[in-house]
């Protein structure tokens, strides 16, 4: 039972990083579509609004799990822009 401090850290990290990822690539989604369709007074706050979220997780990962969180998170972050793009693919192609 050793290895579940330094497991929790890093299933912590990923699952984090998935959650932000997620968000921060549908975010980035929707950004381009009001970049794309004019609106660019509300894209704006979008941006910004990604852009703090990013930085505060990754910096609180950095601060609560050390180097195995961080790297756990970019990893669940990374898995999530795959999946993110996969599905905005579909979505633009018109298959579920």
């Amino acid at each position: 039972m050793t290895t579940a401090p330094y497991l929790l850290p890093i299933v912590a990290g990923a699952l984090a990083g998935l959650v932000l990822g997620v968000l921060f690539f549908r975010g980035l989604a929707a950004t381009a579509r009001l970049y794309a369709l004019g609106g660019v007074r509300r894209a704006v706050p979008l941006y910004l609004l990604r852009l703090a979220g990013a930085t505060a997780g990754f910096t609180i990962a950095a601060i609560w799990g050390g180097a195995e969180a961080l790297l756990a998170m970019l990893v669940g972050f990374q898995l999530a822009r795959t999946v993110v793009v996969r599905r905005e693919r579909r979505a633009q192609e018109g298959t579920p």
